[in-house]
């Protein structure tokens, strides 16, 4: 037993090759190894191609030339036709949204203005300073004055049978500090603008 044991912790005297153990950073060099400029350089765009050493040079280049440019700035021409649609298209939805408005405002304009009867004046623009209605069989004929800031009147006439009491009917605007009669939707508003409602 004694051998046994003698024989497992003999040791041969016979030299073995090692390597040595290299730390993962010094194995491997890095790509981008060496100073930082060196890898600013290696990674930089160089737009010089050779259209423009040719176009510095004087003389017109060759289609390769133009070619090779256009691959090397493709990036750079597909962003900006990218960006120049796209504000094509923001104009163009810019300008149907306005154009839809002033459509939607000018149809409000135009109903406010037709559907006007003495109570919807009172309830959009208040009391009348004068209000007279005048019978004249079968017709009565009512005239609402308003009298602005700067001491214009503005006259509304309006008329109705009197049979079925029916609804009044809006007939004209009048400017009688001028002698002016309103004609447009436009005019009207201007001279009034609380008759742009639909009270």
């Amino acid at each position: 037993m004694d051998e046994a044991k003698n024989k497992e912790l003999t040791y041969s005297g016979e030299a073995v090759a090692t390597t040595a153990i290299e730390s993962p950073t010094a194995a491997t060099e890095a790509p981008w190894s060496g100073s930082g400029t060196e890898f600013w350089e290696r990674t930089q765009y160089r737009p010089k191609t050779d259209l423009v050493k040719s176009l510095k040079a004087g003389r017109m280049p060759s289609f390769a030339e133009f070619k090779e440019f256009a691959k090397r700035t493709r990036r750079v021409w597909l962003t900006a036709a990218v960006a120049v649609i796209g504000l094509v298209a923001a104009a163009n939805v810019w300008a149907r949204v306005a154009e839809w408005a002033r459509n939607t405002r000018i149809k409000r304009q135009e109903q406010a203005v037709a559907t006007v009867t003495p109570e919807h004046l009172i309830a959009r623009c208040g009391q009348a300073a004068q209000d007279v209605t005048k019978e004249v069989f079968p017709i009565a004929m009512r005239r609402m004055t308003y009298e602005l800031r700067d001491r214009e009147k503005l006259v509304f006439s309006f008329s109705r049978t009197m049979e079925a009491k029916s609804d009044w009917v809006f007939l004209s605007m009048d400017n009688e500090s001028r002698g002016e009669n309103y004609q447009t939707t436009e005019a009207k508003i201007a001279a009034l603008p609380c008759l742009d409602s639909l009270k």
